[in-house]
């Protein structure tokens, strides 16, 4: 995994950012993202595998804190994903960050099992009251050590409408 983190840490350090992130308490509206980003398996194998990811958050608030996000995911080798999770928007140093984390439907040719999580954050800058530059990273794995995962990270940037 990147950033030198194991698979647990990653999930860990997105988790407590979750719950215990500084919030960011302007009203959240609907967003539309599409992204285009590449498989980091090893960052010097990076552009072997490309994704195009399209998420929307949802203006709709769970357990008074949690964003829902929708994502589904295709990349020039066939792998394909759709996911619906939960995020939390929030202001770290003025930076809207989006860590988010939820359940995945992943489909390829390597024979893993289908059941995956999806987990990662997205950065955004506002480039006027309805558009948005993003980019961000997530992993898709099963969890397990000894059964057959995904074990992907992506590195995406994109744009963001919000609405």
């Amino acid at each position: 995994m990147p950033f030198g983190l194991t698979y647990a840490e990653f999930v860990i350090g997105i988790g407590l950012s979750m719950l215990y992130g500084p919030a960011d308490l302007a009203p959240q509206s609907q967003q539309n993202s599409v992204s285009i980003g590449t498989a980091v398996q090893s960052w010097d194998e990076a552009w072997t595998e490309n994704f195009v990811t399209f998420t929307h958050r949802s203006d709709g608030v769970v357990w008074g804190k949690f964003t829902p996000i929708y994502a589904v995911g295709l990349s020039n080798q066939g792998t394909s994903f759709v996911s619906a999770g939960l995020g939390r928007p929030l202001a770290i140093l003025g930076i809207k960050v989006m860590p988010f984390t939820g359940p995945a439907l992943y489909f390829d040719n390597r024979n893993n099992d289908i059941v995956q999580f999806r987990t990662g954050f997205d950065i955004t800058q506002s480039l006027g009251d309805n558009l948005a530059l993003s980019a961000g990273f997530y992993h898709i794995s099963n969890a397990q050590a000894n059964a057959p995962s995904a074990d992907i990270d992506v590195a995406h940037l994109g744009l963001t409408l919000r609405f």
